[in-house]
């Protein structure tokens, strides 16, 4: 990975997490706004507006996760145990992610009055996403700890 491209995720990595900062001060205005327009959901807009921060929370220590692998790409030490603790951060903040999607979905199926309409799609959605995820990032672990691995015992050899 050259400079350029580093610099550029880095650049692309703060406007992220300046947006996922924005989008968690916006999530209690725009709940409170749905409790007012509809009273009989009122009681739910503190536990969905603090599963919603939490989901994006999730994705913020992600982000700064990748900054931190990026700085080890920078020192030219991604091939080393301690990348592999950082990617096990990233697979359990998506798995956290996702238990609150499936929470937040199955407590709409099942205690909601109306069901929950078009976000029960939405929330289907985040769960096969965040599976697919989890189970993509078991693989990319799998894979880095095989470069680790080829990387010691060519350092052996040599």
């Amino acid at each position: 990975m050259n400079r350029l491209a580093r610099q550029l995720l880095r650049v692309a990595l703060v406007f992220l997490l300046l947006g996922t900062v924005f989008a968690q001060v916006l999530v209690p205005v725009f709940a409170s706004q749905v409790g007012t327009t509809f009273p009989e959901v009122t009681y739910l807009v503190v536990p969905y507006s603090v599963a919603a921060i939490l989901f994006i929370g999730c994705g913020q220590v992600v982000l700064l996760v990748v900054w931190r692998l990026l700085s080890l790409v920078d020192r030219g030490v991604i091939f080393t145990r301690r990348a592999l603790r950082w990617v096990d951060v990233i697979m359990a903040c998506a798995a956290v992610a996702t238990v609150l999607s499936a929470g937040v979905w199955i407590h709409m199926l099942g205690f909601v009055p109306g069901g929950g309409g078009p976000m029960i799609y939405y929330l289907a959605a985040c769960l096969a996403g965040g599976l697919a995820f989890v189970l993509l990032m078991v693989v990319m672990r799998g894979l880095l700890e095989s470069a680790i691995a080829d990387r010691t015992e060519l350092d052996e050899v040599i």
